[in-house]
């Protein structure tokens, strides 16, 4: 891989990094530490408990063991069952896997693994059912649901694509979860969810919908910032509604300062409130005293 991440807050996007770290240990040409025995009437050798280890720099970055290992003798292909395995990608940083079978063409460079599940630092455990992968292109994908379980955040979808090329994570679609902050849990929901590894960008597309205990938020577009495993800075683009206690606040865009405690609505802002409509430029939402308030405020009231 070009570029070994750790997705510190969204655990999707660490999600298929992990993943594909695990499935690249089936392409490389490991040690064979348990003897070897030819199962009879096949042409497959058969491996019992055998272990497999990777190293860097001369120290062992990974190690990876299974059960039973089948490699065939008339066609370039591997199957493993009772995969376990280690990953360092650092000295001080341990994650752990498990897949209950997979298979690699060891030409092609492609294949699957079946019921994945990676855990990390007990604080994050992903699941998928199956996950295909093409080393050659550096891709792994899945239309399989895929869950996410933190210890701050909950993330759940249908399908997943990583291009560590590229080092962009994408849950395809039916995207809903939970992400725990200093002001309470916020659920959220999207059509889509993009985890930009390089900008440690994350980004909600489609039906953006954002609640929480003070205000509720929809957008067309939301880019999620964090830094240190805390979120920093929420951008919410296109049709942007802003729901708090009776009060709407429409614009085409707001941004929510998590160390200010406020949201700030550019781009044509509006507060509606009953028959009151109120524009300014910009609008400030305060979290803290649930206020708003307008620069340069136009009042309209809508006569009964």
């Amino acid at each position: 891989m070009n570029r070994r991440t750790t997705i510190v807050y969204v655990a999707a996007g660490f999600v298929a990094v992990i993943l594909l770290s695990s499935l690249y240990f089936l392409v490389r040409k490991p040690e064979r530490v348990a003897p070897a025995k030819l199962a009879e009437g096949t042409r497959v050798v058969v491996f019992k408990d055998v272990r497999y280890s990777g190293e860097k720099k001369g120290v062992i970055d990974w190690e990876l063991k299974a059960k039973t290992a089948r490699k065939f003798l008339d066609k370039p292909i591997m199957e493993m069952e009772e995969i376990d395995g280690i990953y360092k990608p650092k000295p001080d940083m341990t994650l752990r896997f498990t897949a209950e079978k997979g298979e690699m063409n060891q030409e092609t460079e492609r294949g699957h693994v079946e019921k994945v599940e990676v855990f990390y630092k007990n604080e994050y455990t992903v699941r998928t059912s199956r996950m295909e992968f093409d080393f050659k292109q550096s891709l792994a994908s899945t239309t399989a649901p895929v869950d996410v379980k933190g210890t701050k955040m909950t993330l759940n979808g249908m399908g997943l694509t990583a291009d560590t090329k590229g080092q962009v994570i994408r849950v395809e679609k039916d995207v809903t979860g939970t992400v725990e902050t200093a002001r309470g849990p916020f659920r959220f929901s999207s059509d889509v969810f993009t985890y930009q590894l390089k900008e440690q960008i994350y980004v909600f597309e489609g039906r953006v919908v954002v609640r929480g205990k003070d205000m509720d938020l929809m957008c067309d577009r939301m880019f999620v910032y964090s830094e240190d495993d805390q979120v920093k800075r929420i951008d919410a683009k296109g049709k942007v509604q802003l729901l708090s206690k009776g009060t709407v606040a429409k614009s085409g865009r707001a941004v929510y300062d998590f160390k200010d405690e406020r949201v700030v609505l550019t781009e044509s802002p509006t507060i509606v409130k009953g028959r009151i409509d109120l524009k300014g430029e910009p609008i400030v939402y305060n979290l803290a005293t649930g206020t708003f308030l307008a620069d340069r405020p136009r009042l309209r009231i809508e006569q009964q």
